[in-house]
Parts: C-alpha cells; structure tokens; sequence
C-alpha cells in the first residue's frame, strides 16, 4: 500500500506540474448550458486550498537530499560515469519507498519533472547544493543505443509503451524551456522533433496529397519504424506526439512541424471513443 500511495504520489505532481505550465486559460466559444451544472458553485464553500506551492517546494527537498538520514533514506543517489555522456555522473532515484532495488533504479518519468517542479518552484536546479541536476538529465538521452530520443531509462528501446517513450520527451521539453543554454540540449530538441515527425510519415502521415497516419498502436519502435500492436493500444499518444512537433514548429518555425502536429491531432479529433488511458490526452487537447 505505501507503494501504491508513492506511486500516486508522483503521478499527482505530473499532473500537477502539467498545470503549472499551461497557465493560461482558454474558454470555449458557444458553450453548452447544463442546468445541473450551473447549479454547482464555481468555488465550494467551506473550503481550504492545500498550500501546493509548500508541498512541492518540501518534495523537492525531502526527494534531492544526499544526505537525509533514516528509514529508506537517502531517496537519490549519483553514481559515476554515464552511458550515454560518460562525462556526465547520472541520477538514480528509488521508484518506490522501500524498494528492493533501493539505490539502483532511474526513470525519466519520475526525474525529469521533478526537476521542472522543483523550477517553477523558483529553485535554480542547474546550481542546487553544488549541483547541476539539469545537466544530469542529458543522460535519459539515449544516443549510446541509437535511439535518440528521450527515454525512461539511461539504456532503454523504444516501441514497448508509448508512454514510456513520449512523455520523457515531453518532459525534456518543458525543461528546456526553463533551462535553454543547457548544453546539448538544443540539438537534442531537434533530434527529438525530427525522430517523431518521421515517425509520423511512417505511420502513413503525408502533406502531399494530405493523408493522416494511423496511430492506433500501443508503441512505436524507431528502430525500425514499425508499430508495436500487442496489448493495450494508446492512440491517445498522438495527443503528446502533437504537443511536442507543435512546439517544435513554436521554436524552429519549420512548417514541417506544424503539418505533423496538425495531422497527429486530425487523428486524434477523428477517434469515435475516449482513447484516454493516462495524461498524455490532455496534451493534445492543449
């Protein structure tokens, strides 16, 4: 149970972190009445609003301690020599409280938004005790293996879980845009861009004539730009596909980007039924 409870835990602050960076408030022209829902208040009364700016500013403190002491403590830990910047000494942070494993574990999806969570706290993680997390980060950058992309492990392959494979991405991206003189991480924004986009035109995607890709799989493996059906299917994952190439065309202007994020949202817009399996949808509808 308290593994459980850590778990949600971090996905909570994913979520919240999520929040954090799409700030700004959209409404929507013509919206429907429900008189059921009118009838809710736009703010309960009594109410007291958690303080997540402490919250978060104590997880950070707790979780990027080296020298915390006592039960399961310290959570993270940096070992020496990294495999895909040997220069680079990594981050491994425990998944869980009390894992087995305690000491040996690194998962982008855990890491990567801590670090922006511990930013937009006002933290500067690039100097925190002495020490550049932001640079650690480079290390999910998996070149060493080919991949070149952001994923979950220091050493992974792409095309098990989309999950797993975008949002470390997607994460990466939010902190470059805290941290964008980091160095690598420039040319790694591009690589990332590019690697999706073509995978998007291996998914059937093209300009011309406009032809929209199929992204009904449960991963992509970019190894050999062939999909991975089996299981659970993620479509949803054509959502976060479209943030980052849209955000990509944000930065570079590069039309190429724009086309794939707008054809990776066609087909999301296109899906009869809710492909909704964890957060990368509300990405796309960003």
């Amino acid at each position: 149970m308290e593994k459980a409870y850590y778990r949600i835990g971090i996905r909570a602050l994913i979520f919240l972190l999520f929040s954090l960076i799409n700030k700004q408030s959209f409404s929507q022209n013509g919206q429907i009445a429900i008189s059921r829902v009118d009838n809710m208040p736009n703010f309960p009364s009594p109410y007291v609003m958690r303080d997540w700016k402490d919250v978060a500013k104590k997880y950070d403190a707790l979780i990027y301690s080296t020298t915390a002491t006592g039960q399961y403590l310290p959570f993270i830990h940096i070992k020496t020599g990294g495999i895909n910047y040997p220069s680079i000494d990594p981050i491994y942070l425990d998944t869980y409280v009390g894992s087995s494993n305690a000491g040996n574990q690194a998962e982008a999806i855990n890491i990567i938004p801590s670090i922006v969570s511990g930013s937009l706290m006002g933290i500067d993680k690039s100097n925190q005790g002495g020490v550049n997390w932001v640079a650690k980060a480079n290390e999910f950058f998996n070149k060493a293996n080919g991949q070149q992309i952001f994923l979950n492990g220091y050493s992974s392959t792409s095309g098990y879980d989309w999950w797993y494979d975008v949002m470390p991405n997607v994460f990466f991206y939010q902190l470059y845009s805290q941290y964008p003189t980091t160095s690598n991480f420039n040319s790694q924004f591009t690589t990332v861009a590019d690697r999706w986009l073509s995978a998007v035109y291996a998914m059937g995607g093209s300009s011309t004539p406009w032809t929209l890709p199929q992204m009904d799989h449960r991963g992509w493996y970019l190894s050999s730009m062939t999909p991975n059906d089996q299981s659970v299917h993620e479509p949803e994952s054509a959502g976060s596909i479209g943030w980052l190439l849209y955000h990509a065309f944000l930065k570079t202007g590069n039309k190429k980007y724009l086309e794939g994020a707008e054809m990776s949202i066609e087909y999301l817009s296109g899906l009869t039924t809710n492909p909704s399996y964890e957060l990368q949808l509300p990405y796309g509808t960003f």
